[in-house]
This record gives structure tokens, sequence and C-alpha cells, in this order.
């Protein structure tokens, strides 16, 4: 049955071979036993393994969340409308108030708090531009609180390709996502 889903992995035919996997961001448990084995072995055998960004880089980490910041002296509450602010503002509350209950014992049993999950990834919402804020809410529901902890695909395997000592790459620099992102209007976001 699994060499007969569609794997995403193209093959290049050379000497070695060399192959493209398309990930997605989503937690790689939610993902992980549907990736056929051909796809598996391809990254099991290969030396060399680029991904989007390099998500084991602190400056990557570092320089992602800089660009989602609105200019110096500008906050969230100077760029949207009243009302949307507003119900952002007592939609991000909300959250905060359910996050104990959408924990798993799990998550707990790893020393994870509900507090320091929503300000991981809350804090500082108000320094944030639109579109930035946009993907933070969309992330904040119940089922994607109960996977934080486990990473999303493209860090698991970046996390097994070092652990096996492959030599890895990035295909992009954080200013190539970012700036796109960054140049939407507001319409537009």
């Amino acid at each position: 049955q699994q060499n007969e889903l569609n794997s995403f992995l193209w093959t290049i035919k050379r000497d070695p071979p060399s192959y493209f996997f398309g990930t997605i961001h989503v937690p790689y448990t939610r993902v992980w036993d549907f990736i056929p084995e051909n796809s598996k072995k391809a990254f099991q055998q290969s030396h060399i393994v680029y991904f989007e960004l390099d998500l084991t880089d602190p400056y990557t980490i570092s320089a992602l969340t800089s660009c989602q910041l609105l200019p110096q002296g500008q906050n969230l509450q100077d760029v949207l409308p009243r009302d949307i602010y507003r119900r952002l503002k007592r939609h991000l509350e909300y959250v905060k108030l359910m996050m104990p209950s959408w924990m798993t014992p799990d998550q707990r049993g790893k020393g994870l708090y509900a507090d320091y999950l929503f300000n991981a990834i809350a804090g500082n919402w108000e320094r944030k531009r639109p579109v930035w804020v946009m993907l933070m809410v969309n992330s904040l529901t119940e089922v994607d609180i109960k996977s934080r902890g486990v990473p999303v695909l493209d860090l698991f395997l970046a996390q097994e390709a070092e652990r096996l000592r492959k030599q890895t790459g990035a295909v992009e620099k954080v200013e190539e996502q970012c700036h796109p992102l960054n140049g939407l209007n507001f319409s537009q976001v």
C-alpha cells in the first residue's frame, strides 16, 4: 500500500542520483507514517541534504524573528483598524485562558507550561507585522497546541541529517522568505 502513495519525491537521474522531496510545515508525527519508504530510503542514502531554510542555525531563527517586527517605534495598534485590533486582543486573551486545557499530559510531563508556550508563540505580538500575526493566530488552535514540542517535518529531517552527520545546507535565505511577505499590503493580508 505505502509503495503506491504519492511521495512528493522527484528523482534526477544521474550518478549518484539527486532527489527533490516536498515537505509541509506540520508536526512530523502527523505525516511520517504516510511518507513512502522510497522517500525515507532516499533520505537515508543521501550524503548531502538541502532544506528550504537552515532551521538548526541560530542566525536563521534570529533573523526570522527580527523580520517579523514592525519598524522601530511602531506597534500593531498603530497599523490595524481599531475594531480588528480589539478583536485580536480579545481572541489572544481567550487563547491564553484556554491553553492550559489544550495541553497534553505528555507536554506537561516534559515541563511545557501553558504560559511559557503562549509567550513562545505569541510573545511580542503587538510589535509584529500584520501578516505574521495572521500566521501566528492561525497556529493558535487546540490541535496545533497539542502538537507543540513535536518538530515540523522540515526540522525533524534537519535534526535527523545532523544526527546522521550528513552535510546540510539551505536553498533560501531568510530575507528571500521575509521580504515578499512583508511586502504585502494590508488588504492582501
